[in-house]
């Protein structure tokens, strides 16, 4: 159950959990720290979410399942952030699949950074060092609408 304290400042009402299945996150992420907070911060809603530790077993694992949402580092090792989202957004034209919100995690907060995520094809940019509310916002912004156009079919 979501705690109703936590769930407001998630802007809880825009998703009720009661009538659809939990969102499917995949996390991508090199840093087992963070790949530990972010488990943490959303261990209390209903999300079921999928560990990846660097880019190429990102999208392994977003090719092999269905996910409402991707959150992304955009540096690590193997296979960074840009190339990881490149290959995922061509899986998806070639699967004839919508695209699947993907949230950059990153703390390069210049306008530059912010513009070349965008132009690689991310939905959007969450700054690092991770805060609960702003990722559950996120969450609530950019999965709750697919989530429910989906289940509306």
């Amino acid at each position: 159950m979501m705690p109703s304290s936590d769930n407001k400042h998630a802007g809880g009402e825009a998703q009720n959990p009661s009538h659809s299945s939990p969102l499917n996150i995949l996390l991508v992420e090199d840093m087992e720290d963070n790949r530990v907070l972010v488990s943490l911060l959303l261990k209390a809603f209903p999300y079921r979410l999928d560990l990846a530790e660097h880019g190429a077993a990102g999208v392994e694992k977003f090719q092999s399942g269905r996910y409402d949402l991707v959150l992304m580092d955009i540096q690590m090792p193997v296979m960074d952030g840009y190339a990881a989202i490149r290959l995922m957004r061509q899986w998806e034209k070639e699967q004839q699949r919508s695209e699947t919100p993907i949230l950059a995690l990153t703390g390069n907060t210049h306008d530059q950074d912010i513009g070349k995520a965008q132009a690689a094809g991310f939905t959007a940019h969450v700054m690092k060092p991770l805060k609960k509310v702003t990722l559950l916002e996120a969450i609530q912004r950019y999965a709750a609408p697919f989530s429910r156009k989906e289940s509306a079919a």
